[in-house]
């Protein structure tokens, strides 16, 4: 074990594979998929990806991983922003302060003294002391280990308000200090669809998954349009995204340093396993 304090891991088994072996074999049987995508021209600077299980949308989050890390060339990127959620909108950001976070391929090492670099106050987090019990950051750690295993991490939750847009404009200016070093990668699911989630406007069968799916495409397109406010009042007002802030700060660093939008890949988990609930997934990069 590392020196220094290390938060455990408290998902492996359940929401990811448990160990090294279960994870790089779950990666292998994705390479159909990952290898079908066309490779970035530019550097990728920031990702969207989603956290649902892996069963789900694992092989979504690995695709924007592999591509962006990629291309970052031989080096690969030296530092993470994983933004996660799961906050309401007048909630302080979230922070931690371990040095390291476990995962069964081996410990993430954690950048805390970053937190320092978050002044303001829009951007004064509280530190997380406790058990996790959150998914949006957990989940993306081991596909941070796989695909960047020397890189640190900065693992961030934001809620959907003024504090991801100022967060994001701190990040601009991080990675323009920081050039070809940073990737940032926003954590969120998209609309969660079904009368076990309180939310079935459409009523059920194919008319709800259409909905799901305009709902979803509210938020998306929000994201090419690189307007993070539409994504935050999309995701607080239409229940459009679970953790609109993350991505809304990553799209507003983007915006900042005039990158690209692009989705790679959309869908839902209806499409995996149909009933009477459905949450969508879509992965997004923004290439300089």
């Amino acid at each position: 074990m590392p020196q220094g304090q290390t938060r455990l891991s408290q998902l492996a088994g359940q929401w990811y594979p448990g160990s090294q072996a279960k994870i790089e074999a779950e990666l292998e049987a994705w390479q159909d998929y990952l290898g079908s995508f066309k490779r970035p021209n530019g550097q990728i600077m920031a990702i969207i990806v989603p956290h649902a299980g892996w069963y789900f949308s694992g092989k979504l989050a690995a695709l924007a991983f592999s591509l962006a890390v990629n291309s970052f060339g031989h080096q690969g990127p030296k530092l993470l922003v994983i933004m996660g959620g799961h906050l309401g909108r007048p909630s302080p950001m979230v922070a931690y302060q371990e040095n390291f976070w476990q995962t069964p391929l081996g410990p993430v090492s954690l950048a805390p003294e970053l937190n320092l670099e978050l002044i303001g106050p829009d951007l004064i987090p509280i530190t997380w002391k406790g058990p996790t019990d959150d998914n949006t950051i957990e989940v993306q750690l081991p596909l941070a280990k796989f695909y960047a295993p020397e890189a640190r991490v900065w693992a961030l939750r934001v809620p959907p308000g003024p504090k991801a847009l100022s967060l994001g404009a701190l990040l601009a200016k991080m990675i323009q200090a920081r050039a070809g070093q940073i990737l940032l990668v926003a954590s969120t699911d998209l609309t969660h669809y079904g009368p076990a989630y309180g939310f079935a406007p459409a009523g059920s069968g194919p008319e709800g998954e259409e909905y799901r799916f305009k709902n979803d495409r509210s938020f998306i397109e929000a994201a090419l349009a690189l307007d993070p406010l539409a994504m935050i009042l999309a995701g607080v007002n239409n229940q459009a995204a679970c953790s609109a802030g993350a991505a809304a700060a990553a799209t507003e660093a983007a915006r900042i340093l005039g990158a690209q939008p692009k989705l790679l890949d959309h869908y839902s988990s209806y499409e995996i396993s149909p009933g009477h609930i459905s949450v969508g997934y879509a992965a997004l990069s923004f290439e300089i």
